[in-house]
């Protein structure tokens, strides 16, 4: 029997979201749902990681944590998973997290 719900994990909270549009992207669901800016559409195709999210897994036990274009990835893969954006990295004392910090020194953009 196949579920009408996606359930998932986003900021240590499940989530559902029920009878979801199995033609939206993640990045239009984070945008327009969540209300998150951070994640962008750069190119549309997958190319330029401007919409790069992590999504964590459980795999054999283990979590397993792999980034996606969320662009051209529609919205039922985030079902049983945990979502994490660019917005979950910043740090209560203002100060950049570790990656933010290694894109400034290296000039990432």
């Amino acid at each position: 029997m196949v579920s009408d719900t996606i359930e998932f994990i986003y900021d240590n909270k499940i989530c559902k979201i029920k009878n979801p549009d199995p033609n939206k992207t993640i990045l239009d669901f984070i945008r327009s749902d969540l209300k998150r800016t951070g994640t962008k559409e750069g190119c549309a195709e997958g190319g330029c990681g401007a919409c790069t999210i992590v999504l964590g897994e459980l795999i054999n036990k283990k979590l397993t944590y792999k980034s996606i274009n969320s662009c051209i990835s529609f919205l039922p893969i985030i079902d049983k998973k945990h979502l994490i954006l660019i917005e979950d990295l910043s740090l209560k004392n203002n100060q950049l997290h570790p990656i933010q910090e290694a894109m400034v020194k290296f000039h990432g953009s």
